[in-house]
């Protein structure tokens, strides 16, 4: 049985401590300075097969940061066995967490489950995108249960939970034949949205709302391909803001390429052009 992936970071002398420790996942360091660092995640085999269980343990001290990167997408294939995606991450007073998600791709005859876990700290602040793409090409995409849990020193911040099993999501009111769900989640602070969304400009719906405490969800959905640009917007603009108050102390967190600057090199799998399942191909991408 494979162990989680664990990534930890803290700030130092000249230079911050970055403590990795291999699982399904494993860390590279592609940038760093004394309070945080930028980390890429690789896929050590092939992901996400029946039966896998990919965990991955997260801890930023007080007053550092960390920006994950992940260098591909991820495909659940079908097979007998379920599988599942999970993330608990700590972050402490002062601290910064941002996590671009790449598009997670659920095929036919697969049940998994997403499962994020989140616990904030003083001040600290947490920024993730989740990107979920329904079905390969021609497909309709298989069973997909999503869980959020965050909690601050008070209690609860933002509790979900999405059932996206077919038989749910052909119900009338829920998803019919949309396939694609992209959402951007601010915790530790209440950011605004680059611009007014209107329903219906990229995809039948964008819908934003902040939550009851320091909190704001961005959510877009839509059919087939990816036309959403309204969460990337929202995401290079809230970690900005993010970052702001750890400029003066950590330049690397100033220059954070955004989705504008990477997005001819990304490799985004969609419904419509998804490469074959090739057990070789870390991440499914």
């Amino acid at each position: 049985m494979t162990g989680p992936t664990r990534l930890s970071v803290v700030r130092a002398g000249s230079r911050s401590r970055v403590h990795r420790t291999t699982g399904h996942l494993t860390a590279r360091i592609m940038d760093q300075d004394a309070h945080g660092a930028r980390v890429g995640l690789l896929a050590t085999q092939a992901l996400l097969l029946a039966g896998d269980d990919v965990r991955i343990e997260v801890d930023v001290a007080p007053g550092a940061w960390l920006d994950i990167v992940e260098t591909t997408g991820t495909v659940a294939y079908e097979g007998d066995a379920p599988s599942s995606w999970a993330v608990d991450a700590t972050v402490g007073d002062e601290a910064i967490l941002t996590w671009a998600g790449k598009p997670f791709v659920v095929s036919d005859g697969v049940a998994t489950h997403r499962d994020t876990r989140l616990r904030l700290h003083g001040t600290g602040r947490i920024l993730m995108q989740e990107k979920i793409v329904l079905g390969r090409a021609g497909q309709t995409g298989g069973d997909l249960t999503m869980s959020l849990n965050a909690t601050d020193d008070t209690g609860p911040v933002q509790v979900e939970h999405l059932d996206l099993t077919r038989q749910t999501r052909s119900m009338p009111g829920i998803l019919g034949n949309l396939r694609s769900l992209d959402t951007v989640t601010a915790l530790g602070w209440s950011p605004d949205p680059p611009g007014e969304p209107e329903a219906g400009t990229t995809g039948p719906g964008e819908t934003y709302f902040r939550l009851d405490r320091a909190g704001a969800v961005l959510r877009w959905i839509g059919i087939g391909r990816f036309r959403d640009r309204l969460c990337d917007l929202a995401f290079d603009a809230w970690c900005e803001e993010a970052m702001h108050g750890h400029r003066s102390r950590g330049h690397l967190a100033a220059r954070r390429p955004g989705h504008a600057e990477t997005a001819g090199r990304r490799d985004v799998p969609t419904p419509a052009g998804l490469p074959s399942p090739s057990p070789a191909a870390p991440a499914g991408a």
